[in-house]
């Protein structure tokens, strides 16, 4: 009886490693947050986890790789997208865009620099050499939400779908902020 309940409790024992392991392989990751990558909503150190089954969309916070290193952004623009960012002012498909999540940030850095933009001005013309006007199929525009930091798409370029790794979803830590991720 004891040997019978000993092998069973070994057995599903396996048998949960091995689910947990496949959902980590297929359906979700984790990711701490660099201080590189840190804005007024995800902080240094923070552990999220990201979804690698959900659909990137507007908003999003998103893990992407380039040159083999991972970055954490949110998607500013989706395919057929057109974006203009001029005196700090943010044009989505011809259509001025409030981003009420960097307010904080942006007031931060003026009360510092003065005038000077928060973003420099750009457009996907810009940013592609004039080879695209809008977002082609399968890439997106990510920018750091504190935009002083450039390592984003105005220097890797625009993001492939193929190099996105998983939409944050869900804060593990610090525990005092775990819960869902907002896109706002």
């Amino acid at each position: 009886m004891v040997k019978r309940d000993f092998i069973r409790n070994i057995l599903l024992t396996i048998l949960a490693v091995l689910v947990l392991l496949l959902l980590r392989i297929f359906v979700f990751s984790t990711y701490r947050v660099m201080r590189e990558d840190a804005n007024s909503y995800l902080r240094t150190g923070d552990l999220v986890t990201i979804s690698k089954k959900e659909e990137p969309a507007y908003k999003d916070f998103v893990v992407y790789r380039v040159a083999g290193k991972s970055h954490i952004g949110r998607i500013i623009a989706k395919p057929k997208d057109s974006v203009t960012y001029m005196d700090d002012i943010f044009y989505l498909n011809n259509k001025v865009e409030e981003q009420s999540y960097i307010e904080k940030l942006k007031s931060k850095y003026h009360s510092k620099n003065g005038e000077n933009p928060f973003t420099a001005d750009f457009t996907i013309a810009t940013l592609t050499k004039g080879k695209y006007q809008q977002l082609p199929k399968e890439k997106y525009l990510i920018l750091n939400d504190n935009r002083t930091n450039t390592k984003d798409s105005r220097t890797f370029g625009l993001i492939k779908r193929s190099q996105i790794k998983g939409v944050v979803t869900f804060r593990l830590l610090p525990m005092k902020d775990f819960g869902f991720v907002k896109k706002e």
